[in-house]
This record gives C-alpha cells, sequence and structure tokens, in this order.
C-alpha cells in the first residue's frame, strides 16, 4: 500500500520564516512542493484590499480566497503523490478554518507553527526585502496576537538560534508531532 502524501501548513507571525524554513522542508522530501501564501496573494493584478488592523471590507474574504487558492494547488500535488508544504499567515479562528478546509483534502494534516522571539523577529524583519510590519500592526502585537489567540494545534517551534537546516532537519524529525486531528480521523 503506497503511503499517502501529507500536507504541511507552516504559519507563525511575520519574518518568523515561514516560506524559507517551507521551503527548506521541501527540499528535504523525496516529493514535495511548497506553495506560499505570497505567491498566491500576488496573482491580484488588481482590485487588492490590503490587509490592516481592523481588516477593511474585502480584507477578510480575499484572505481566504488566498487560503482556498493555496489548498486548491496542494490538493492536485496531493493526488500526483507530492508532500504538499503551504506557507502563510494563519492565526487565531483562521487556522482552525484552514485545518478544516485542509481535512478534506487529506487525513493527514501537519501544523507547524513559528515561534521565534520577539528580538528575533525583528532582526529577520530588518534583513528582508519586503515589509510586514506598519504602525498599526508591530511585531509585538502580532507575536501576542499568535501565542494568546491561536490554538495549540499542532507543533510550536521556536527557531530563534538556529539555521534554516537545523530547523527544517528539526521540523521534519518530529514531524509526527504537527499531525492534527480532523473529522476525518474519527
Amino acid at each position: 500500500m503506497a503511503v499517502q502524501s501529507r500536507l504541511i501548513l507552516v504559519t507563525g507571525a511575520q519574518a518568523a520564516g515561514k516560506t524559507t524554513i517551507a521551503r527548506a522542508m521541501a527540499r528535504r522530501l523525496d516529493r514535495a512542493v511548497h506553495i506560499d501564501g505570497d505567491v498566491i496573494h500576488g496573482f491580484v493584478a488588481a482590485g487588492e484590499v490590503p490587509f490592516d488592523l481592523p481588516p477593511p471590507p474585502g480584507a477578510m474574504e480575499q484572505l481566504y480566497l488566498r487560503y482556498r487558492g493555496s489548498l486548491a494547488v496542494a490538493r492536485e500535488y496531493l493526488a500526483a503523490g507530492f508532500d504538499a508544504i503551504v506557507s502563510d499567515n494563519m492565526f487565531g479562528q483562521q487556522l482552525t478554518d484552514v485545518v478544516d478546509l485542509a481535512a478534506a483534502l487529506t487525513e493527514r494534516v501537519h501544523v507547524i507553527v513559528l515561534d521565534p522571539s520577539e528580538s528575533t523577529i525583528e532582526e529577520r524583519e530588518a534583513g528582508r526585502d519586503k515589509v510586514g510590519y506598519s504602525d498599526s500592526i508591530t511585531p509585538a502585537m502580532l507575536i501576542a496576537a499568535v501565542r494568546q489567540e491561536t490554538p495549540r494545534l499542532g507543533l510550536w517551534h521556536d527557531s530563534s538560534g538556529e539555521s534554516v537546516d537545523e530547523t527544517a532537519r528539526s521540523l521534519l524529525d518530529n514531524l509526527g508531532a504537527a499531525r492534527v486531528v480532523t473529522a476525518n480521523d474519527t
């Protein structure tokens, strides 16, 4: 019997390393794809509603469209026998909603929440070519929201002080701890 492909959801605050770590994890597997929520979001050529707090009208709809788009791509690769790693901003109730959507694709859903220190996030943000924070959304605010409002699903990992390779290897070695129970498991 063939092993069923896995769907791995990677989240964390902006600059936590979601994209970098998800890509590094995918490269360490035999057959895997990395689906970056930022890339899916980049498909919007006109009519983008920038996300802010509180979310302006249309922002949440576009966020969920982005999630469903990422999972639609994942579905195709899962069906072809690839592991699919989706990296995106999934916090609070949104993470639960995405897990519920993912459970319709596969019973092998894993959640990884990257949770480095605030100083690590600030350092990484300073070295990026994109801006993840603003006056209305600061690293401290987002970290607090992730830690206080996001359900403790899957594997939470503090990657502070680790190299990309160390984090990717550790997460893959402990992937069993990232598995979440879905309605398909009962």
